[in-house]
């Protein structure tokens, strides 16, 4: 091989070898300019905060419980932890927080809803279906059933509230005319269900369980005219004047 051509092929390395390096190096940098611009700089900061599904509450509230602050790095904010601090509001149900590129936060939210109400201290509660006391009413709200729990052991307390909203929201949602007929709610414990009916009548409703099946026992026993309908062993209904 003469020495020209060797000088060449020599010559030839080191150009790729330079250019490798050059594409790395653009590469290096783009990267870091990117993350740069994703992390740091006001390029996709926040700008806005869009809140969507309040009924009873105010975006302002929303927003101020989010605690986040304009201008921020949209990709640094902790979505968790937004979304942690709008749950822990008496009224939600459920949140969903989402970023909308370049510049918005999405906050979706569930407001609980009512079922049924009860006294806590004097004071009007509302429960809903969970069976979570979540608001305070001024007066008892009209269209809503009266939950009467009376136990005092605060885990048995709420196992009981737990057991007569799903009661309710299964009334609610699936008889319509039973429904109207309900004047309260009444309980001493999770498996002591009752319901208070028109016209002097009460329904052994017992616990939470099978309670699909208690309503199909239940339309076909009001048929019978007595002051005590007992549901509480579905397969062994009874009746009572």
């Amino acid at each position: 091989m003469s020495d020209t051509r060797f000088a060449d092929r020599l010559e030839d390395g080191r150009r790729r070898r330079w250019r490798r390096i050059a594409i790395w190096t653009l590469v290096v940098v783009l990267v870091a300019l990117i993350a740069w611009v994703i992390w740091f700089s006001s390029l996709l900061a926040l700008q806005g905060v869009k809140v969507d599904g309040e009924t009873t509450m105010s975006e302002s509230q929303i927003r101020s419980q989010a605690g986040i602050r304009k201008g921020e790095p949209l990709v640094r904010i902790d979505i968790p932890a937004v979304e942690a601090r709008i749950a822990s509001m008496e009224r939600i149900e459920s949140v969903t927080v989402k970023r909308s590129w370049p510049h918005t936060l999405r906050i979706e939210v569930v407001e609980r809803t009512s079922v049924a109400w009860l006294s806590v201290g004097g004071t009007i509660r509302g429960l809903d279906r969970y069976g979570v006391d979540f608001r305070t009413y001024s007066e008892a709200p009209k269209g809503l059933l009266e939950a009467q729990v009376t136990v005092g052991d605060t885990r048995q307390r709420q196992q009981t509230l737990e057991s007569v909203a799903a009661v309710i929201d299964l009334i609610d949602s699936k008889d319509r005319e039973l429904r109207k007929r309900v004047q309260a709610v009444s309980a001493s414990s999770k498996d002591s269900i009752e319901l208070n009916l028109t016209k002097g009548r009460t329904v052994v409703w017992g616990s939470d369980a099978s309670s699909p099946r208690k309503l199909v026992v239940l339309r076909a026993l009001l048929k019978i005219d007595a002051k005590r309908y007992d549901v509480s062993a579905p397969d062994q209904p009874a009746t009572r004047k």
